[in-house]
């Protein structure tokens, strides 16, 4: 299946993730990638066995989380409550779209990419005292239908400046899903050293990968197949 269009998670990051201006440098080591998550999807389908909404939480590397949540225990008692969080949150899913929420869903045999969400709802940030996790879901703008071939998700950047790898204990759940449906997870495949090295040559202040890199990173996505039988 095709991924993505965009070509600047550098700025989503910066914009969105941080929340301010500021520089990733200081955070981040001058190679690709420069951000960790760990995701986690439910997958949910309408009373008519259609798929309805994707629901994600993303949980962010150690380095990364204490970074973009600098300054925002406003009242200083040393939590970071889901208020304090949530204008940070907004910043993230409102700029997602421009990077088509990195989810692309479609069908693998034709190689078909669906990729029709509306705006994020329910969407919030929490913290566990060592990593951020962001919660939002993604409405489809149409049902999707999962029985018309081989119906897949794909979680990932292709330019590769965010690293989303897959929770090892349920890493998707399919909710009112009909009887006979039932996933099927494929990782993403990581890259030979030789790519893995040219990617750590890229340095933080970077953006877009060269062609030919980007040739390289844009199919190596986390899979989420949907069988329904």
């Amino acid at each position: 299946m095709a991924g993505s269009n965009c070509h600047n998670p550098g700025g989503w990051v910066r914009g969105a993730m941080l929340g301010v201006a500021a520089a990733l440098a200081p955070a981040a080591a001058a190679a690709h990638p420069h951000v960790w998550v760990t995701s986690r999807s439910d997958i949910v389908f309408d009373r008519a066995g259609m798929i309805s909404a994707v629901r994600h939480s993303w949980t962010f590397d150690d380095g990364f989380s204490a970074y973009a949540s600098q300054g925002l225990d406003e009242d200083g008692d040393g939590i970071l409550t889901r208020e304090e969080l949530q204008p940070l949150a907004q910043v993230n899913v409102e700029s997602l779209h421009e990077f088509e929420f990195f989810t692309y869903l479609g069908l693998t045999d034709v190689d078909e990419v669906y990729g029709a969400f509306a705006e994020p709802v329910d969407y919030w940030l929490d913290y566990d005292g060592r990593q951020l996790t962001l919660h939002f879901t993604l409405p489809l703008k149409e049902p999707f239908d999962p029985r018309r071939g081989s119906a897949a998700i794909e979680v990932y950047d292709p330019t590769f400046f965010v690293d989303f790898g897959l929770a090892d204990v349920d890493p998707v759940m399919l909710v009112d899903a009909p009887d006979g449906c039932y996933p099927e997870v494929q990782p993403a495949e990581g890259f030979d050293p030789k790519t893995a090295e040219m990617l750590a040559r890229i340095p933080a202040d970077v953006r877009d990968l060269p062609p030919e890199l980007l040739d390289l990173t844009s199919g190596n996505a986390n899979t989420i197949r949907i069988i329904c039988r």
